[in-house]
């Protein structure tokens, strides 16, 4: 859809005053003052004399001043995604000049569904309101599963949306791709997804179909010569197992290393590594406490351990005392259990159970990087250096408080060994604290999600590497310290509703 682009090109255009962009000059004053409406940006002309053609207008409402732009471009710049999300849009852009230019098609709908909500939240409501429910609309339509109710949502609001459009920019802003937005809603009722449909797939054909162009008197045939020798060569490349092809060749992000095995029924869930590990190893010792506090965490979020821990809570006295005290307790009184029922070679007592209440080993390897459920993590540290960020990490609350997400930063990835080989992956994070409204965590009227840098959550920074989700920050333009949180979706990931035969 390139009309993405253009919505985002005249947006920006229009409001940085980029020339020969903009939508807003003194031809559509003029044409404003022919109209006889809007007097108050009508351009301003010289009473000793009328007639001649005036040199300055007034300033519209949505007419930055040049800190606002500078602002503006300032964010668009700061902004690091993950890996894979989209392209360094900080090359593309000049401060000085305060424009963007040779950005790609991709990177208008990042910035366009997602960054310039962002960076006009603090303008007038008047203004920032119909361009984030402009943004809105397009996320949303192109996103990956589309809704029937929600589509029809969509097609009652653009139209809302575009009027209060009209009331802030002049008419020459409403090109004919304004006002497409209008059909796109009742279009993907009738045809399906947007993704699935846009030309960008034959567009990048068409590109490699002139790339095989080596003889420019005769295009045609060295399209034909091309095409022929790929198709070999693709034939051939079927026959070879052992050689990397784009067949068998692994994805960017592939979170399975081979080494899994959850077949046998003596594993345990919890042992079944699901996640490829890279970048530099750092092996160290852990603390006692710490752990403590990680062989709790795994008991905790096992679901064989937790029979056990019902009936160790049953105890009041039990629950009494330090937090520390309480898992040091549990820890003792589980391994005790269980070496109980494995005297009495009772079923339950598992090798793999045994293996889980002996705790880990004290050595523990740290790795800077760690691919799972189809995103890629790297630690705060590790990414200091990079353009990109990986280290934004969301998780749902425990079961009591299922609406709650904490968010943080991933400090440390750490791997713990078990008797018998069986591994656990744990993600060491700083949590901001969300349970003050308000102080800790702000939701605004647009669901967007904001975050206290500066108030950290000092107990529970652990969470198994399968529950973690990414995210990344942005800055927030109307607190400083704070941070506003986007939320990402794997690549290959899919909301497709499950059916119960």
């Amino acid at each position: 859809m390139h009309i993405e682009k253009n919505v985002c090109e005249t947006l920006l255009g229009t409001l940085l005053d980029i020339e020969g962009k903009s939508k807003d000059n003194m031809k559509a004053r003029l044409d404003l003052e022919e109209m006889n409406i809007r007097k108050s940006l009508h351009p301003i002309r010289d009473p000793n004399n009328p007639t001649e053609i005036p040199k300055e207008f007034p300033p519209a409402p949505f007419t930055l001043s040049l800190e606002q732009k500078r602002n503006l471009c300032n964010f668009l710049t700061s902004v690091k995604f993950p890996d894979g999300y989209a392209s360094n849009i900080s090359r593309n852009s000049s401060l000085k000049e305060r424009k963007l230019s040779g950005l790609k098609i991709h990177d208008y709908h990042v910035i366009l569904e997602h960054l310039l909500p962002l960076a006009i939240r603090d303008l007038p409501v008047s203004l920032s309101a119909p361009l984030i429910k402009l943004s809105e609309f397009f996320r949303e339509l192109c996103s990956k599963a589309l809704k029937i109710d929600e589509l029809e949502k969509l097609e009652e609001q653009i139209g809302v949306t575009l009027c209060e459009l009209e009331r802030i920019f002049p008419p020459s802003f409403f090109v004919i791709m304004m006002h497409l937005p209008v059909h796109l809603a009742s279009e993907a009722l009738i045809a399906g997804p947007v993704q699935y449909r846009w030309m960008y797939p034959i567009e990048r054909y068409l590109s490699k179909l002139k790339g095989y162009v080596r003889n420019k008197g005769h295009p045609e045939g060295s399209m034909e010569e091309g095409y022929l020798l790929e198709e070999c060569l693709t034939f051939c490349s079927r026959y070879m197992d052992d050689v990397e092809t784009k067949f068998n060749k692994q994805d960017r992000i592939y979170d399975d290393d081979g080494d899994d095995d959850i077949s046998s029924t003596d594993c345990l869930p919890i042992f079944g590594i699901r996640g490829r590990a890279f970048g530099k190893e750092n092996p160290r010792l852990l603390s006692t406490k710490e752990w403590e506090e990680i062989h709790y965490y795994v008991l905790n979020n096992c679901e064989e351990v937790q029979p056990f821990i019902d009936e160790y809570n049953r105890d009041a006295t039990n629950a009494t005392g330090m937090v520390s005290s309480r898992k040091r307790k549990f820890i003792q009184w589980f391994r005790d259990q269980v070496t109980t029922l494995s005297k009495r070679k009772h079923p339950s007592a598992t090798n793999n159970l045994i293996s889980l209440a002996q705790g880990p080993d004290r050595a523990v390897v740290s790795v800077n990087g760690y691919m799972v459920n189809g995103s890629m993590y790297r630690t705060k540290n590790s990414e200091r250096e990079r353009e990109t960020q990986n280290s934004g990490v969301v998780v749902k609350g425990e079961s009591g408080a299922s609406n709650l997400e904490y968010y943080g930063l991933l400090q440390e990835i750490i791997e713990v060994q078990y008797i018998g080989g069986n591994r656990v992956i744990l993600f060491k994070c700083d949590w901001w604290d969300v349970h003050t409204q308000g102080q800790g965590i702000i939701t605004d009227s647009f669901e967007f999600v904001s975050v206290n840098t500066s108030k950290v959550l000092a107990n529970d920074p652990y969470i198994l590497a399968s529950q973690a989700q990414q995210v990344f920050y942005v800055d927030d333009v109307v607190k400083p310290n704070w941070k506003v949180v986007v939320k990402t979706t794997p690549r290959n990931s899919y909301d497709v509703p499950e059916l119960n035969e």
